[in-house]
């Protein structure tokens, strides 16, 4: 009987341990990484405009890993592709210049583009700075508030010298945390007001344009981020075509040193566009959906940005995703 009674244990204990295994081999969804399908072109004032988002910009250095890499572009890289930029004859215009279009009817050059860096990282006043002097572009760059003045981030001297140049200056927040993750209203108030203020009082600029950090946002982020002042706000989806109802859905196209050519991806981009068509990427390829079509969340979303900051939001570490020396 005792025999029995541990054969059936042991049957029982394997059952349960199959079943714990099966479970953790299931590949596992995380809602919170998947932010609102953008509304990319629907509605009124459709227009096309390629966004592009840089990161950090320096030479690549023997301790990168390869996670590092997917945050660099090198000077050279950028170089190339400002170089080509200006000899397709893109011309550069700003968040605002997008809104006012899309809001107003203001006129847009025949190939507007917009340049944008985020993270406020020392190295894109070092190398990226001259180079858009170079051929004449202006960029909009994202500030994270909490890192300015600390080692390999910008101080308010250098960012103001980016806005002396004419460059548009925008929000990334507070900390840099998943505002979608924050519970607190005063929380979410800090990291976009709070932030908007903070920039606002140390530049002198009107700061109306936000990138959310990692890309991530919700309905109740959306009505927080109009509810504080910003015209629009960009996330990290890839495409290139905008309108009134997408304005706080902006989408862009990544630019590091693991992305295709520039040329090959705005090329790509921009003919889905001119077919009626909006892009996602998830991973199983490309999809495509047409602009007046309400389509669902995707199978996977492009893994956002970065570091993840921790459950606690409002309380997020300040460390930035990068912990490289610039060069």
């Amino acid at each position: 009987m005792k025999f029995r009674s541990s054969c059936i244990l042991v049957l029982v204990t394997l059952c349960l341990t199959g079943a714990v295994f099966a479970q953790a081999a299931k590949p596992q969804t995380q809602p919170h990484l998947i932010p609102p399908e953008p509304r990319d072109g629907e509605g009124t004032a459709t227009t096309i405009v390629p966004i592009l988002i840089y990161h950090a910009i320096r030479p690549f250095i023997e301790s990168d890993t390869r996670a590092d890499r997917r945050y660099i572009a090198t000077p050279q890289t950028l170089d190339e592709e400002l170089a080509w930029l200006k000899q397709s004859d893109y011309v550069t215009i700003s968040p605002d210049d997008l809104v006012s279009h899309i809001t107003a009817g203001t006129a847009l050059p025949p190939k507007p583009i917009i340049i944008s860096f985020d993270d406020d990282w020392e190295n894109q006043y070092r190398y990226a700075l001259p180079l858009l002097k170079k051929y004449g572009f202006t960029a909009t760059f994202y500030i994270w508030v909490a890192v300015v003045g600390r080692k390999h981030h910008m101080t308010w001297e250098e960012i103001n010298e980016l806005s002396q140049a004419g460059m548009q200056l925008g929000c990334h927040t507070y900390t840099h945390p998943y505002l979608t993750r924050i519970k607190k209203d005063e929380t979410l108030q800090r990291e976009l007001v709070g932030a908007k203020r903070a920039i606002e009082a140390h530049t002198g600029a009107k700061i109306t344009s936000l990138a959310y950090p990692f890309g991530q946002y919700n309905a109740r982020v959306v009505a927080a981020t109009k509810a504080a002042g910003f015209t629009s706000a960009r996330s990290t989806w890839p495409g290139v075509v905008h309108s009134e109802e997408g304005l706080f859905s902006l989408t862009g196209l990544i630019r590091t040193e693991s992305e295709k050519p520039l040329e090959d991806t705005l090329q790509k981009y921009m003919a889905l566009a001119q077919e009626g068509q909006a892009t996602v990427v998830h991973e199983g390829g490309v999809a495509t959906h047409q602009f007046d079509a309400v389509s669902g969340t995707p199978p996977a979303y492009f893994v956002p940005l970065g570091p993840d900051s921790g459950p606690d939001a409002g309380q997020t570490s300040l460390r930035p995703p990068l912990r490289q020396p610039s060069q």
